[in-house]
């Protein structure tokens, strides 16, 4: 894989993650209290602190996720050594993430008592020995599916406005993903560590379809729009869009407990601190309003956006 010739650009012929992911950057940066509390609580750790971001991505976002973390503990600890662990998919950008890491704004710049690494592989598996991390973070990640799904679904791209069989298979898919991401990590946190996910969520509204309201639920709709109106142009074939479904779950905050609520395992290995779904920080029912005024300027951002995120599926 070609090297990134310059920090921050995106690694030749893949998508530039990190220029169309203010969204995912702006959920981090909201949680920075969150992880300089976390560490508190965790206090010092010997021989090493381990923290390991999953899902992190290839951005500025990752930076963002550790950040707090690395202030936090030099004030418990100014000489103790820190692991950052960056942990994500083999098709990650990891020359991108690294140019950043290690470049002008990176956390590598001044410290020498920080050792940086990758874990490559899907957060539905093991990652880490057991009992070695002691702050686990996973931002807009974790409502990714382990696997895509194809059911037959005409009208939708989302899996929101799923109804039937459909539904009732992505349903029992997130059910079982999100139990297995929580078993891994109770395996690999060390006693009296601590995980911090945040992501898109759901909350009950019988309005909706399903009796749920999703983030992000008129973007999706629009996308069936632009993709269905493709269809009528003769640019996608028909019986592909109506078997294409993102691999997505957004949770309630009730689905997210009831794994732990309801396996013994899971109840014995974790205390939940915080379950909420809560609006955006920064502009909750469009995050790029502020460039309503400028068509061209609102288009680009979304089609960045969502090249930036949908890329592979």
């Amino acid at each position: 894989m070609p090297k990134t010739q310059h920090g921050g650009e995106a690694t030749e012929r893949m998508v530039d993650y990190d220029r169309n992911s203010y969204m995912q950057g702006q959920m981090v940066r909201s949680r920075a209290e969150w992880l300089r509390t976390a560490v508190e609580c965790i206090g010092p750790v010997a021989p090493e602190f381990t923290a390991m971001d999953y899902g992190c991505g290839p951005g500025h976002s990752a930076l963002d996720a550790v950040a707090p973390v690395i202030e936090a503990y030099r004030k418990i600890d100014s000489q103790g050594v820190i692991v950052i662990r960056h942990a994500d998919q083999a098709g990650n950008d990891w020359n991108a993430l690294f140019a950043l890491v290690f470049g002008a704004d990176g956390y590598q710049r001044h410290e020498s008592s920080i050792r940086t690494e990758s874990v490559v592989g899907s957060f539905y598996t093991q990652l880490a020995a057991p009992g070695s991390v002691a702050l686990g973070t996973c931002f807009a990640a974790s409502h990714w599916l382990s696997r895509a799904l194809s059911p037959y679904s005409p009208g939708t791209v989302w899996f929101a406005d799923l109804e039937g069989e459909a539904r009732a298979e992505f349903a029992a898919l997130a059910r079982a993903d999100w139990t297995q991401f929580l078993r891994c990590r109770a395996t690999e946190l060390r006693p009296g560590g601590m995980v911090i996910v945040s992501t898109l969520g759901s909350v009950p509204d019988d309005s909706e379809i399903n009796g749920v309201r999703s983030s992000a639920r008129k973007l999706y709709r629009a996308i069936y729009h632009v993709a269905n109106q493709m269809v009528a142009d003769g640019l996608l074939e028909a019986s592909a869009l109506d078997r294409f479904v993102f691999p997505l779950w957004f949770s309630t905050a009730e689905e997210a407990c009831a794994p732990i609520n309801g396996e013994r395992d899971l109840k014995e290995a974790f205390e939940i601190i915080e379950a909420s779904v809560t609006p955006a920080p920064v502009h909750p029912n469009d995050v790029y309003e502020d460039s309503l005024s400028d068509p061209a300027t609102y288009a680009r951002l979304y089609a960045g956006y969502i090249r930036g995120f949908a890329e592979s599926t």
